[in-house]
């Protein structure tokens, strides 16, 4: 192995921990965690400590490309996948066109004649810059509790400046022209109304027919790499594309939590991590010329945002909530350098008031404490069923349980799983014996036994388990602290329902 290749390496294991130590910092100090990852990439890089360049990541780019394509992919399961929440009000359309419009124009003028860029890298630049990621939008919006019609407001109006942005960039980057306007638009609405219907029968075909041990994963993951740059070759953006791959079959995958699990932990543990660090890595050394221009662009940017902020019912600080900046954005800003559409001078700029804008939109409203993940969480710390009964019990006692239960663990005098018995087991006997007989002679072994330190997601995703009628689940001593049943899991995945998606649902009934 090349010296250049092993030096790769040991820096992406390096910016992975690093990335997760700073979004970790973020997250503490009630900010969004890619900010921490991309303030570290900063720190390391040529900007400050000058311990990684680009130069030295070059074999390992395409882990960096793919974080950009797999972060869009999952932005567009979970940010842009209801097309129904999408009916804005008149006064809500023209204001989101007069934010994309008016930070646009403004900040592709100020480019174009204060720092020399040409027309269409500045006109991208300023797109980003319009830009409001619904996904962080969403996370502050939700820190203040309830969602009002402004909070509404201001989802639809971010959702649209975000796609409208989308469309624009593609169409800038590719090449400005009518037709290619018009291609890329119809491209989206296919997206819309044909995308996710056939590439749902797709992966359902394959479901049926694969019986080999991932495959609707690895389907999903080779759509997300090649598409993207099938697509990119037919004259679309290939993280744009993956976006919109998001977008279609974000049904598919929220019906299939475990494998939305693997592909969010596939992402947000590995190539999310580096790709926001990447993002980081990237700067340059910050001059005056280079804070000026940021001060600017974030100015012009900023500006009409918090006008749209007032015109819809925000005051104070609370109107700086429109400024939201997040993975979209950045990966947009990164595709126009990788497209060697602007220089490093102007990305840096454009970074930092990406960054100031995020930190900006934070204040707007107070961020609350993170909350485990329900399937991270240990099985000891839910409150499980307790439907046991001792081995020398009557067995009219254990089929009083399992008559209401279904299932039922026996234990032995020490509190041990032994076995367990089910509906079946009794159905068949005499009710007058039931109540003469232990239940030993009925019980069934051996009964399927997990530690109650074992992680939810890791029952979700042993499929033998969620086969079994009931489990058992015991503390390090082996003694019983609860049973569990996949009725009691389906209970515990729909209490523990975010609560941003449920206020998301009850919107498309009002």
């Amino acid at each position: 192995m090349e010296q250049t290749t092993i030096e790769a390496a040991v820096l992406v294991g390096a910016l992975l921990f690093l990335s997760k130590v700073g979004e970790e910092l973020a997250e503490r100090l009630r900010l969004p965690g890619f900010l921490g990852s991309v303030v570290t990439g900063l720190l390391v890089s040529r900007a400050f400590l000058g311990l990684v360049t680009p130069d030295k990541l070059a074999p390992a780019l395409l882990l960096f490309t793919l974080g950009i394509n797999f972060t869009l992919f999952l932005a567009g399961v979970e940010e842009l996948s209801n097309p129904s929440f999408l009916k804005p009000k008149r006064f809500e359309v023209l204001l989101s066109a007069s934010i994309i419009a008016s930070v646009t124009i403004a900040s592709a003028l100020f480019l174009y004649y204060f720092a020399g860029a040409p027309a269409a890298a500045a006109t991208g630049l300023g797109v980003v810059l319009a830009i409001v990621s619904a996904g962080p939008l969403m996370k502050i919006l939700m820190a203040k509790g309830s969602l009002a019609e402004r909070e509404y407001a201001a989802l639809k109006i971010g959702l649209l400046v975000e796609i409208v942005g989308l469309i624009l960039f593609n169409t800038i980057t590719q090449g400005v022209n009518i037709i290619k306007f018009l291609e890329t638009t119809v491209f989206v609405l296919l997206v819309y109304m044909f995308g996710r219907h056939y590439l749902d029968e797709i992966l359902l075909f394959i479901e049926r027919h694969m019986a080999v041990k991932e495959a609707p994963f690895a389907i999903v993951v080779s759509i997300v790499i090649m598409a993207g740059y099938i697509a990119e070759m037919l004259g679309f953006n290939a993280a744009v594309t993956a976006l919109l791959i998001g977008v279609f079959l974000s049904e598919y995958m929220e019906l299939r939590p475990l494998y939305l699990e693997r592909i969010r932990a596939f992402t947000y543990g590995f190539l999310e991590p580096l790709f926001f660090i990447g993002i980081g890595v990237y700067a340059t050394k910050p001059t005056p010329e280079t804070i000026a221009y940021a001060a600017v662009l974030l100015a012009l940017s900023a500006i009409p945002k918090i006008a749209g902020s007032h015109a819809i019912g925000f005051h104070g600080r609370e109107a700086l909530v429109l400024l939201a900046k997040g993975g979209v954005d950045a990966a947009l800003l990164l595709a126009l350098l990788e497209a060697h559409m602007i220089d490093y001078r102007l990305y840096t700029a454009a970074l930092l008031a990406i960054l100031a804008s995020t930190i900006l939109s934070s204040f707007s409203f107070r961020i609350q404490e993170r909350k485990p993940d329900i399937l991270r969480v240990k099985l000891s710390d839910i409150e499980l069923d307790m439907d046991i009964v001792h081995i020398d019990e009557p067995a009219e006692y254990a089929a009083r349980i399992v008559a209401t239960k279904g299932a039922a663990v026996v234990v032995d005098e020490k509190m041990r799983p032994v076995g367990y018995v089910v509906a079946e087991d009794f159905v068949d006997v005499d009710p007058h014996m039931l109540s003469r007989i232990p239940v030993r002679y009925y019980l069934r072994e051996p009964v399927p036994i997990v530690r109650g330190d074992t992680p939810l997601v890791e029952i979700l995703s042993d499929i033998t388990l969620l086969h079994e009628p009931i489990i058992a689940v015991v503390n390090e001593n082996g003694e019983i602290i609860g049973t569990l049943t996949t009725r009691k899991l389906l209970s515990i995945l729909m209490k523990a329902q975010r609560p941003e998606d449920r206020e998301h649902r009850r919107s498309l009934h009002r």
